[in-house]
């Protein structure tokens, strides 16, 4: 898979992170930012397998080859080798942060919240908590999990300092967790009756069906209501009755036979309520 239509949804927002230090790790990512990525990649792959494993140049060397990585499969496997090999090292949170971005670009939020929790949790210090928050309570949110998106987004909004676009994307974060919260957490109301079980005042009605259940009377009373058939529910000798009307006299019940056949089937008569 390529990188580009992952990744351009999360270059707006993200901050800028920790800049390469080797002359040479420089070079190669100044080559791919300008269009030349199979050279970024040689001089980074160069410096890569010319370093020991056990020198301090040896994480930053794999952070530029995830940087200029030509696959989203490659660029993973190098930011996990970072933040897990060398989680101790100047480039573990800088990893941490472009796997929460990448895995909520794939939408992978469960995968998201996971990276975006490692880096709030083991690097209290890192100057990317702010922007790891807010991708953390995306995906949080993404997955309704709105107590700790809102938890996020204020934790994200305490340590956003003077970034005035990253704070207005942190409170936006916040007011839409609080919604969600908020709608969640309201009582549901009852449901509004379908339909009385009274016998209805005297007229004329159309029998139009008997149930033993409630609830699949209820259903064809919906389906005339659907219908703008007014109707009612009785309940008589163990079954749920329902019936279309009242209507003014006999003729006018016969009349809306076809309408009741039309909304429910069945084969409705007239019936009179004195």
């Amino acid at each position: 898979m390529r990188l580009a239509p992952i990744l351009i949804s999360i270059t707006a927002l993200a901050q800028p992170l920790q800049a390469q230090n080797d002359p040479r790790l420089i070079e190669a990512v100044r080559l791919a930012r300008v269009g030349l990525g199979d050279s970024a990649r040689a001089v980074a792959g160069r410096v890569l397998n010319a370093t020991p494993q056990t020198a301090a140049l040896y994480p930053e060397a794999l952070h530029t080859v995830a940087l200029v990585a030509a696959t989203v499969t490659d660029k993973r496997l190098y930011l996990q080798r970072v933040a897990i090999e060398y989680g101790q090292s100047d480039w573990a949170d800088d990893a941490r942060l472009e796997l929460t971005q990448l895995a909520y670009a794939e939408r992978k939020y469960d995968e998201a919240v996971r990276h975006a929790e490692r880096l709030l949790t083991d690097y209290p210090l890192s100057e990317h908590r702010a922007t790891g928050a807010l991708w953390g309570s995306r995906a949080a949110f993404d997955l309704r999990q709105y107590p700790l998106a809102c938890q996020w987004a204020a934790a994200g909004l305490q340590g956003a300092g003077s970034d005035l676009e990253l704070r207005n994307q942190l409170d936006f974060q916040r007011q839409r967790c609080e919604a969600a919260l908020q709608a969640a957490s309201a009582p549901t109301a009852p449901p509004t009756p379908t339909a009385t079980t009274k016998p209805g005042g005297p007229g004329w009605y159309l029998q139009v069906a008997a149930f033993t259940a409630r609830s699949t009377a209820d259903e064809v009373v919906g389906r005339l209501t659907r219908a703008k058939l007014t109707s009612l529910v009785i309940q008589d000798a163990g079954f749920y009755k329902v019936r279309a009307g009242p209507y003014p006299n006999r003729d006018a019940a016969r009349d809306a036979v076809a309408a009741v056949k039309r909304a429910v089937g069945g084969d409705p008569f007239v019936v009179q309520v004195k």
